[in-house]
């Protein structure tokens, strides 16, 4: 008998306050959170995402990971500081847990993060790391935004963004909430406007 190298994910889609939600997990942790207007949409992108792993339906408890999210989009500030397993290379990695340390209400741009990683002009990477992120929300790169001020990409739409952000803002505004650990205040970069 063979030994299976294949990770084994298991994933639920259920409904959300920004859409269909669907909600992967390894036995290490969480690996991916998307959002999307129908469900075969978010299969795929979860396929697509992890083609070596066998995936299957049927989260153990799914509402061990629905509940506190749905109540954050809800406007209460829940601790989602899952175990994360999300892959990636070791650079998108590097850029997820920095974008853990921006406090919940504040925005850094893509410049501002390339610089903080040591690597100014490394927007557009930083900008694909974002991109590549398979886990919203718990690794909140809808707070990375253009230098302009403008929001810049996102890859589960625009208006999920601006929702997230002005949703935290209002949070942020009621306490001093975050939604995952903080970094030091110069790490994690200053409040920046956003337009909504």
């Amino acid at each position: 008998m063979g030994v299976d190298h294949n990770p084994r994910i298991a994933y639920h889609i259920g409904d959300s306050p920004l859409g269909r939600l669907l909600i992967a997990a390894t036995d290490k942790g969480l690996c991916a959170l998307m959002w999307g207007d129908r469900d075969q949409e978010l299969l795929e992108a979860l396929a697509d995402r992890f083609r070596r792993c066998a995936l299957r339906r049927g989260l153990e408890k799914p509402e061990r990971w629905f509940e506190p999210v749905n109540r954050f989009l809800g406007g209460e500030p829940v601790d989602l500081s899952f175990p994360l397993d999300p892959g990636g290379t070791p650079f998108q990695r590097t850029v997820w847990r920095r974008i853990q340390e921006i406090p919940l209400g504040r925005t850094l741009t893509y410049a501002g993060l390339a610089k903080a990683l040591g690597s100014p002009g490394g927007n557009r990477a930083v900008a694909g790391a974002c991109a590549a992120n398979p886990v919203a929300l718990v690794i909140p790169c809808h707070r990375v935004i253009r230098s302009d001020g403008g929001l810049g990409g996102y890859r589960w739409g625009l208006q999920r963004k601006r929702r997230l952000l002005s949703l935290e803002e209002a949070m942020a505004g009621d306490g001093s909430w975050r939604l995952t650990p903080p970094g030091e205040t110069e790490q994690a970069g200053a409040a920046s406007p956003h337009p909504l």
